[in-house]
């Protein structure tokens, strides 16, 4: 078992801090009868240091135990659980320091509960062992609480881009944006920047680009990507260069993520994306002026990605930015599935909900299942379609036996450079007074209406994904192993 250092020194100062106040001593007594300063002891317990072994041998001696105990990584029975918590590395692997937590405090409010939580505590355990629950996932999970906790609006990121507008005179809405943002990381931040590098090979075909680091940069993008994906990534480039993010990933978040700051800081610099190109005012207009149609034209979304010169998904993503804050609505969520083309397996890859949507359990079944009927029924009217381009679909739906309503609207498209993929990106909003007022086309009869059954949530659930069980995690690690060694070999040829 390979246990960090920082784990060695707080499983010490459990240690330590148990046999302190079992003999009921002070740090002072302790510090009088074992020489070693009170304020050194105090460090040593919060996990901050780690003693020598001739101070390890005065404290033994006061004890009234061995060496070998002392150093060994073996708890009594009662912190039996909280040994196995760190141990398995888990809290150095949580961003308890993002909270304002520290690890060793988290342990000694352990330390000091009843038997009974310590169990609670090994069942956790025991549950993300045997569900295989991996890190990323925590990472993830984090990021979206943080985003929710929020309603998912930034205000340091959104100033951040509105100065880099200011100071570089950049042209948003204009066709001349990527070029401008590329000269910025061209002639100020050192890049060379190759469209054509990420070669066709099936390992390669879901990344999208790829930044090695040098003396000068490199930023590799795959071939198929169109002008809206190339122009996002170099502006997430140029947030992470004028915000300073470090560390930062090399390529898509979810194919690597060393440490939830890689996740955190990949987010920000998205985000730092979307308000580049998508400027808070004229986005939030640009709402303002939809909600007043008497009618919805699912064209017009269409349009307004094209003319924002964004895809679906920062689109969508934006009004879930802007709505909480401008809209004062939270109770809305935006979700994405994938469709495999060739099973028409379909799987939820990315949610977010706003802080007005309940997580009730039975309000998670009600709402999953006009997520799930929206994004079946897009895919598969996009499929019939033959279309390469986006289309928008828009829903006013409900679930059986529930009075409640949601109007959903998404977007189908092919997922590029992805082979065989489609996507429905989705935005949806729950229906309610305040909804209905600012919304004047809510009431058009155009708007496909449904009561999403039980029986079809049954029908359908053995082709729908909003999640992986262990079989499909082994195929999709192995899947990303091919693909961070195909990455290897790439940076390895510049």
């Amino acid at each position: 078992m390979n246990v960090s250092a920082e784990n060695i020194r707080l499983i010490f100062g459990l240690k330590l801090h148990e046999l302190r106040t079992t003999h009921k001593y002070s740090l002072s007594e302790l510090s009088a009868k074992t020489g070693i300063s009170k304020s050194y002891l105090n460090e040593i317990e919060k996990g901050k240091k780690y003693p020598k072994p001739e101070k390890i041998t005065h404290i033994a001696q006061v004890f009234g135990v061995s060496y070998e105990y002392l150093v060994s990584l073996d708890l009594s029975k009662r912190l039996s659980p909280i040994s196995d918590l760190v141990k398995s590395n888990l809290l150095t692997e949580l961003p308890l320091e993002f909270f304002g937590i520290k690890a060793i405090d988290l342990l000694n409010l352990l330390a000091t509960a009843p038997t009974k939580f310590s169990a609670f505590v090994d069942a956790i355990i025991q549950i993300g062992r045997e569900h295989d629950i991996h890190v990323e996932s925590l990472y993830f999970s984090v990021l979206r609480s943080y985003q929710e906790m929020h309603d998912n609006y930034f205000p340091e990121i959104e100033s951040a881009a509105k100065h880099t507008r200011k100071k570089y005179g950049l042209s948003i809405q204009n066709e001349t944006l990527k070029n401008e943002i590329e000269d910025i990381l061209v002639n100020t931040y050192g890049y060379t920047i190759y469209y054509d590098q990420i070669p066709n090979k099936e390992a390669l075909s879901s990344v999208r680009y790829l930044f090695i680091e040098g003396r000068k940069h490199k930023l590799l993008m795959h071939y198929q990507l169109d002008h809206r994906q190339k122009l996002f990534i170099l502006a997430r480039e140029l947030g992470i260069c004028e915000i300073g993010l470090i560390p930062r990933n090399y390529t898509s978040s979810w194919i690597t993520s060393q440490s939830f700051s890689h996740v955190l800081n990949n987010f920000k610099a998205y985000y730092f994306a979307s308000a580049l190109i998508l400027d808070e005012r004229f986005f939030t207009k640009g709402l303002v002026d939809f909600t007043k149609n008497t009618t919805f034209d699912p064209s017009e979304v269409i349009a307004l990605m094209h003319k924002s010169l964004t895809s679906a998904e920062p689109f969508m993503l934006r009004i879930t930015n802007l709505v909480p804050r401008y809209f004062r609505f939270s109770q809305l969520f935006f979700i994405r599935y994938n469709e495999n083309i060739n099973d028409h397996i379909y799987k939820m890859t990315k949610v977010l909900h706003g802080s007005g949507i309940s997580k009730s359990s039975a309000a998670a079944i009600e709402l999953k299942a006009c997520q799930r009927w929206a994004a079946i029924t897009s895919l598969t009217k996009f499929s019939k379609s033959s279309g390469s381009q986006p289309v928008c679909f828009v829903y006013r739906l409900s679930y059986e036996n529930v009075n409640k309503e949601y109007l959903l609207i998404a977007v189908t498209q092919k997922m590029l450079p992805t082979r065989d993929m489609n996507s429905c990106t989705m935005v949806g909003f729950l229906i309610n007074d305040r909804f209905a007022e600012k919304s004047k086309f809510l009431d058009d009869s155009s708007i496909e209406k449904h009561c999403v059954t039980h029986q079809w949530l049954l029908d359908h659930d053995y082709n729908i994904e909003d999640g992986m069980n262990k079989s499909e995690l082994m195929e999709h690690d192995l899947t990303l192993k091919q693909t961070n060694k195909a990455i290897q070999q790439l940076m390895g040829a510049f």
